[in-house]
């Protein structure tokens, strides 16, 4: 096969072909190669790859690493009893066990497709940890409503989150409830701000063509879905006084007087099968796997899929992966990567072992990604394109070489030993990147990353291994998946 790169033609062997595809399949549906996986993969079969990561099964040695985490496993009502929101000790503890967590799932973690999903979906149904009670509840919000529903069914990841304290608290709908006289004054009101977001960023999108005063009626079909206590349990509760008893009309959907809490339940039914929707989400998925601009055609037969499947995702995804277009990017220039999938694939490029996130966590913020952290609701950009500035990028080069040389809390990594498990030669700079390129890139490292990579002398404190596999951490190769 012969296919362009840049201004020049070049040859690519089968088993080229084959290892490129590998490694395009591991960092597209995953966050990146580690050295010999490529071609394990390619010796099981990409097809059976594909079809273990929509079926996850069970990760043991990644629950025997979790399992040093101690708060990992407090129920909601636990991490808010403990630590409520004004715990600082309490709630580093946690916060530094949720974000070491993500790290380690992304990095070791067997189900990557599983990994890339849970932080999409969240990233979507975005809430901001910092905010008061979302401190103790976020972790529980990304366990228990976004993580099981993660390849499952769209219906069952929209009410979930919906109902789940973190995000009734952080768009406000616990304060969402029917104006009412007290004493003579009036009391409560319609809070729009989960109604709003509901149609705008969760189902149908902006351009929708819905009205403001779809709007009010989506945010008074969640009038008195609130939190039972703030500062104990944090439970969700359904309080019939607070809500709206009134006929309701939402884009299409006309709900009767007196419906309750379905009013809300028959909302998020009518949305989650919207053909609107299906579009929406099927668009954000392309972006996510082909292409920050995907093409019509694969967005297309994404929609159609959730559309013929009921909002299946796995079968939606499914559907992206199997296009021609998807393939095809694995020979292109490379959608750029936002600082998590930078960071983790760096990691699992030099066969890092993590033990804590917490510094990871500080290169992520550095980079202008600090995790679960995004206060909009719109959630971080999924376009890898808005990730690339001068600053950003100086942080990426400093966390490539920083990684190589040792330097992370938390993280071990023996590139010497990773180059040397390979078959190369650990003292010579052409043959630490010559693996490095062959295992991580598909030989798809740049002339120019190799020539500088080459040039590195032998001697100092700093092994040839070190500053080899740093330089090649911190090149512009990395800085696409």
């Amino acid at each position: 096969m012969r296919a362009v790169k840049g201004e020049k033609t070049v040859s690519i062997s089968p088993q080229d072909i084959g290892i490129r595809a590998a490694i395009h399949l591991l960092s597209r549906v995953g966050y990146g190669p580690r050295p010999g996986e490529a071609r394990a993969l390619l010796s099981r079969g990409l097809d059976r790859w594909v079809r273990e990561q929509l079926e996850p099964g069970p990760d043991p040695e990644l629950e025997t690493r979790l399992a040093r985490l101690p708060t990992l496993g407090y129920s909601l009502s636990q991490a808010v009893a403990l630590y409520g929101s004004d715990n600082a000790q309490g709630l580093r503890q946690l916060a530094d066990d949720f974000t070491s967590a993500k790290v380690i799932r992304a990095v070791h973690g067997v189900n990557q497709l599983q990994e890339v999903m849970v932080d999409f979906w969240f990233n979507h149904f975005n809430v901001y940890i910092a905010d008061g009670f979302a401190r103790p509840s976020t972790p529980s919000y990304e366990r228990d409503a976004v993580r099981p529903h993660a390849l499952g069914r769209f219906r069952d990841l929209l009410g979930a989150t919906a109902q789940h304290p973190a995000m009734v608290f952080y768009l406000d709908n616990y304060l969402n409830t029917v104006a009412r006289s007290v004493g003579g004054r009036i009391v409560g009101g319609i809070n729009e701000n989960y109604g709003r977001e509901l149609m705008e960023l969760h189902t149908v999108g902006v351009d929708a063509g819905y009205t403001q005063d779809h709007v009010i009626d989506a945010a008074r079909c969640f009038a008195g879905w609130g939190i039972d206590n703030l500062s104990t349990s944090g439970r969700f509760v359904y309080r019939a006084q607070a809500h709206d008893p009134g006929a309701k009309s939402v884009f299409g959907l006309n709900l009767p007087a007196g419906g309750g809490k379905d009013d809300g339940d028959k909302l998020l039914d009518y949305l989650a099968s919207h053909p609107q929707t299906a579009s929406f989400i099927a668009k954000k998925l392309a972006q996510r796997f082909v292409s920050d601009d995907p093409p019509p055609r694969v967005v297309d037969r994404a929609a159609a899929a959730f559309t013929a499947t009921g909002g299946d995702i796995r079968e939606v995804v499914r559907a992206i992966l199997g296009s021609a277009e998807f393939w095809a990017e694995g020979f292109g220039s490379g959608k750029p990567k936002t600082p998590i999938e930078f960071v983790a694939s760096a990691l699992r490029a030099a066969d890092a072992q993590v033990s804590s996130g917490r510094a990871v966590g500080a290169y992520l913020q550095n980079m202008g990604m600090p995790l679960y952290s995004c206060v909009p609701p719109t959630g971080y950009s999924n376009r890898g394109a808005d990730w690339i500035n001068p600053s950003s990028q100086l942080y990426r080069m400093n966390f490539g070489l920083d990684l190589a040389g040792g330097a992370i809390a938390g993280v071990a990594a023996d590139v010497r030993g990773m180059v040397r498990r390979m078959g190369g030669d650990a003292e010579d700079p052409r043959s630490v990147a010559g693996t490095i390129s062959a295992e991580i890139f598909g030989k798809g490292l740049s002339r120019s990353t190799l020539d500088a990579a080459s040039r590195v002398a032998p001697g100092g404190p700093v092994s040839v291994a070190t500053r080899v596999a740093g330089l090649c951490l911190a090149s512009p190769d990395m800085q696409a998946r």
